[in-house]
């Protein structure tokens, strides 16, 4: 059952030393302003020595222009850039080794095969007026399963996920990769270790 892990919504120097000992697959760090897990890219910067060899560093972005990511890119050493809002599937005149775009399923429309080739992998979550991930919300797994097998590309499920439902949710939409925030928090911006511990072991049994 083991899939890629994300641990998304790391905001301060703790929590990171604590989650990189736990060795998820990918960190992420949210450059969006109005986020209560909003981080600035020399903070990050800061914090690059406790992130592992082979553990990728990913960029949230909300509709920003491509020269403030390429700032980020650069100054934050970041691998991923995930892309929220509305921005178009075309490729963003950014140089990073890899480009994840966000789904809301049955509000975005879903990409094209010309589309999804302008990313590497795709993100489904929950989609909410009021932020656009982070919400605690869960999608619809089973909409979920049927963009899985029709996507022709790596799908990494968000959205409500915690330490208590996550073995579900591998098991009935079989996404290549799963990405929490709140779902192992103590507040917003405040990871709970032994919540995100549980959620990694949940992940990769079996």
């Amino acid at each position: 059952m083991s899939v890629f892990v994300k641990i998304c919504g790391l905001a301060n120097e703790e929590d990171l030393r604590g989650v990189a000992a736990l060795r998820p697959d990918a960190v992420g760090f949210v450059f969006w302003e109005r986020s209560p897990r909003f981080v600035t890219a020399e903070a990050v910067a800061s914090w690059r020595a406790l992130v592992p060899a082979g553990v990728l560093k990913v960029g949230v972005f909300v509709d920003a222009p491509a020269e403030e990511m390429q700032r980020a890119v650069r100054t934050a050493g970041l691998d991923v850039i995930q892309l929220h809002g509305f921005q178009g599937l075309e490729k963003p005149c950014v140089k990073v080794s890899k480009v994840w775009k966000v789904v809301h399923l049955g509000r975005t429309p879903i990409p094209s095969v010309a589309g999804a080739a302008a990313v590497d992998a795709f993100l489904v979550d929950r989609y909410s007026a009021e932020s656009p991930g982070g919400t605690g919300r869960t999608v619809d797994w089973s909409r979920a399963r049927e963009f899985v097998e029709r996507c022709g590309k790596p799908v990494l499920l968000a959205g409500g996920l915690t330490p208590d439902n996550v073995a579900e949710a591998i098991r009935r939409v079989r996404p290549w990769g799963v990405d929490v925030s709140s779902g192992v928090e103590s507040r917003p911006g405040r990871k709970d270790l032994e919540r995100v511990r549980r959620f990694i072991e949940q992940c990769r049994r079996g």
